[in-house]
């Protein structure tokens, strides 16, 4: 193969990588009944509770997962993305700005001013999942340790494009709620975790992880291992939402 073969075909992979990514955007994961709702105006107590509840137990293993990605990817340059990943997700070296932190912190501040009473961490964690909930983190996880790099980065992909979009509806949908907090100073110190991720972090990611997929591919074959892999992200984002949208209807009605 000649060198320029070889560049076109690399050329080649990188396209249908960055298609494949973009494809999220008419996935039912990021068009869906939660999404219309959270965003169509403010809900009630207990139905924000099922969305902090379901989030925070989902989104407690994300960095575990881009963890895994280092140990489960043996490709050194898409190993090297997924550290810089990883150290955004612990705050650049900082404990207070690590994500799961300033995500903690949002949630039981919202929840206490919505209740009007205190809501801490530790009760919104001690929420059982629910089973779609519970159904995402095994597979995310199964995906995630696999023994193929290349349903690895598939998966953490579909993971990494999916999330800007998915911040991008939840701080529109956290909108909704300006009128508890006392000011828009207030509101917006409260937002970081949304700032984080919108304003850079998630953008990084999803370059990091379209430069780590397109690294473990070099022909069609590995792509439509790279394609399985996103897909099955993908579906559990699917039915991840579902379940969440039925329990805040179900929550609502009790």
């Amino acid at each position: 193969m000649t060198v320029l073969t070889q560049e076109n075909a690399r050329t080649s992979i990188e396209k249908s990588v960055e298609a494949l990514a973009a494809s999220v955007h008419t996935s039912e994961a990021l068009n869906n009944e939660f999404y219309d709702r959270w965003m169509g105006g403010p809900l009630t107590f207990p139905e924000v509770s099922v969305f902090a509840e379901q989030y925070l137990a989902r989104t407690v293993n994300t960095s575990v997962m881009v963890a895994l990605s280092v140990l489960n990817t043996s490709d050194l340059e898409a190993r090297v993305e997924c550290v810089k990943n990883l150290y955004s997700e612990y705050g650049n070296g900082d404990v207070s700005k690590a994500h799961l932190v300033l995500l903690e912190s949002f949630l039981a501040d919202l929840l206490s001013r919505l209740n009007g009473a205190s809501v801490s961490a530790e009760e919104i964690r001690s929420v059982p999942a629910l089973p779609t909930t519970s159904a995402f983190s095994s597979g995310q996880r199964a995906l995630f340790e696999s023994d193929d790099q290349r349903t690895v980065q598939g998966a953490l992909l579909a993971q990494e494009n999916l999330a800007y979009s998915m911040l991008t509806r939840l701080y529109e949908g956290v909108r909704n709620y300006k009128k508890v907090y006392s000011s828009d100073d207030e509101f917006h110190e409260a937002c970081e975790y949304f700032y984080v991720h919108i304003g850079e972090a998630e953008k990084d990611h999803k370059a990091q992880a379209a430069i780590s997929a397109a690294a473990v591919c070099r022909d069609e074959d590995d792509l439509a291992v790279v394609t399985e892999g996103f897909t099955g992200f993908v579906n559990l984002t699917v039915d991840y939402w579902r379940g969440v949208a039925a329990e805040m209807t179900r929550r609502r009605l009790v």
